[in-house]
């Protein structure tokens, strides 16, 4: 009973980062054959919540059991063909809490991405896949990430109406085991997402984030209370365009608590990307 109590709270504090995914991030075009993309995330946050199962509400942790998050994660993609993207994903974090820290690189990806249809005065439909790989160190203070190798597959929409533009996207991510031999709970995550164009250079968003992390399961099979997460995520933001193929990404993450539950969670997070594309 210790063991499994144990094996919990380890899980529970890796799980904990698992809000939204890179899988949905951008919109349903992808860039022209030739091209290539890199972008460069930026985000701080500070873990002060925790949901307590037994109340069924959120709870202020104390100040030692607080964990300071920055994140950084950078993409490089290139779209050999039409249509079809290739990308790698390198996420790096540094957390710390009272007296323990880390800092290292997180499970990295590799994604792809097709777009099936889309075009002026059209409707813009593209499929997603990726793999994240086992790649953060088992031998940190705080974990970076669940050491899971993990598949993922995703659809996204997008439809113009000037000067708005509605994104919806949808993913599915069969997580498997992990070092402690816990099946890590599949993920289901979806994003409603609308943008406001002011001009060529201005535009604003505002994201819907979901995610639903199922039950975790030991080595038998049998699924592990309370290991359940809810995330509903609103971001605002806007985007920035001062040169060709440049464009920057100031945002706001505000947790909706009435509907979150499970695990712990920040009050607010702040975010930079900056996306480059280039055609060679």
């Amino acid at each position: 009973m210790k063991k499994i109590t144990c094996l919990i709270f380890a899980l529970l504090l890796i799980v904990n980062i698992a809000n939204a995914t890179p899988l949905l991030w951008r919109g349903a075009k992808a860039i022209p054959a030739g091209a290539g993309i890199f972008m460069g995330g930026f985000g701080y946050s500070t873990t002060t919540r925790s949901w307590s199962w037994a109340n069924e509400e959120w709870t202020d942790l104390p100040s030692a059991s607080q964990t300071d998050v920055m994140s950084g994660h950078f993409m490089l993609g290139y779209a050999p063909i039409d249509k079809w993207e290739l990308m790698v994903h390198v996420p790096v974090m540094y957390k710390s809490r009272d007296t323990l820290s880390s800092m290292g690189l997180q499970d990295m990806w590799v994604k792809t991405r097709y777009q099936f249809i889309g075009g002026k005065d059209q409707p813009f439909f593209t499929g997603t896949a990726a793999v994240r790989i086992p790649t953060s160190s088992k031998d940190l203070d705080i974990s970076l990430d669940d050491r899971t190798l993990d598949i993922a597959v995703g659809a996204l929409f997008m439809y113009k109406m000037v000067p708005v533009i509605f994104h919806l996207k949808a993913g599915y991510w069969y997580n498997m085991k992990n070092d402690a031999d816990i099946d890590v709970g599949d993920q289901i995550e979806a994003i409603f997402k609308i943008d406001y164009v002011f001009n060529k250079q201005i535009k604003a968003f505002l994201n819907f984030s979901f995610m639903e992390t199922m039950q975790a399961k030991d080595s038998t099979g049998t699924s592990l209370d309370n290991t359940q997460q809810r995330r509903l995520n609103i971001i605002p933001g806007l985007v920035a365009t001062p040169a060709k193929g440049l464009s920057l990404r100031p945002k706001f993450t505000y947790p909706l608590e009435m509907v979150n539950q499970g695990g712990s969670n920040f009050p607010w997070k702040i975010g930079f990307d900056v996306w480059y594309v280039v055609k060679f």
